[in-house]
């Protein structure tokens, strides 16, 4: 019995941390702004997996895949940049790209 009540009580936490999970691709969907370099740019994550990053006058487009906490940019010449998304709250969002550690803080527009 007590194995049994073990068991179920382990089945009730995975399902609920899949439930309650944030789901980012819903979320990262939007106009989003950040500062690069002295320069404020502008990215557009389309609800269809694709977007548009705008800085000064320099435009690129791409599409993009959240898996879980993990957000892949592939730009339309095949680069692929790949970011852990630190935190998410609908107004800001916290990345950090994997190959070099460093931060990205978006903001909601």
């Amino acid at each position: 019995m007590k194995k049994r009540v073990t068991v179920l009580s382990i089945v009730f936490l995975l399902i609920a941390s899949v439930s309650f999970a944030a789901d980012y691709k819903k979320d990262i969907v939007g106009s989003w702004t950040y500062e690069w370099s002295g320069a404020t740019a502008q990215v557009d994550h389309k609800v269809d997996g694709n977007f548009v990053l705008v800085m000064k006058n320099i435009t690129v487009k791409g599409t993009y895949a959240v898996d879980g906490k993990k957000l892949a940019l592939t730009t339309s010449d095949g680069k692929k940049t790949l970011y852990t998304i630190e935190s998410l709250d609908g107004k800001q969002m916290t990345l950090k790209r994997d190959k070099d550690g460093r931060v990205i803080v978006y903001k909601k527009k």
